[in-house]
């Protein structure tokens, strides 16, 4: 269980066995045997691996993360304040380690409102959801319709404009 947990803490932070080692002060070799489950490490060991990944010692030892970690209730939810008329953004924040993969964000765009340029920058993927009414995405070669329940998914190039065509 520690090094399954381990491994997935030290993944997730995108760090590699020699990094881990490295910054805990331990041989890459000890990282895979604990991974593997071989053997234990001591308690002031598991403190420098918490620390180097950035997460509390019950992260590694206990045996379910908190809920936090999994879910994020509505009223957990940030709003952020945008210069763009007609757009609210909500970020949903996941406590636990800071080097995620994903940071979901709610958009909501008006009816028939319009928004161009870069909404927030990042060098990650998209993945849109439309809950409900329709989008139109554009991108620099394409256009998109989405209606409720369609996805998008972007990796190079993100949506250069975002439209609301519907009333809703």
């Amino acid at each position: 269980m520690l090094g399954e947990r381990l491994r997935r803490l030290r993944v997730n932070s995108f760090m590699s066995v020699k990094e881990l080692a490295a910054r805990v002060g331990v041989s890459p070799n000890f990282i895979y045997q604990v991974e593997k489950g071989k053997v234990s490490p001591s308690y002031s060991t598991l403190e420098a691996m918490a620390q180097a990944l950035n997460v509390n010692l019950g992260a590694l030892l206990d045996s379910e993360l908190p809920e936090e970690w999994h879910v994020v209730r509505q009223s957990g939810r940030k709003r952020l304040v945008t210069e763009q008329p007609g757009l609210e953004i909500e970020l949903i924040n996941f406590l636990g380690p800071r080097n995620k993969r994903m940071q979901p964000v709610i958009f909501s765009v008006d009816p028939h409102a319009q928004i161009s340029g870069f909404i927030y920058e990042h060098e990650r993927e998209d993945l849109i959801y439309v809950l409900e009414g329709t989008l139109e995405l554009r991108t620099k070669k394409h256009t998109y319709l989405l209606s409720a329940g369609d996805f998008a998914y972007f990796i190079f190039y993100s949506p250069e404009t975002i439209f609301n065509p519907g009333d809703a």
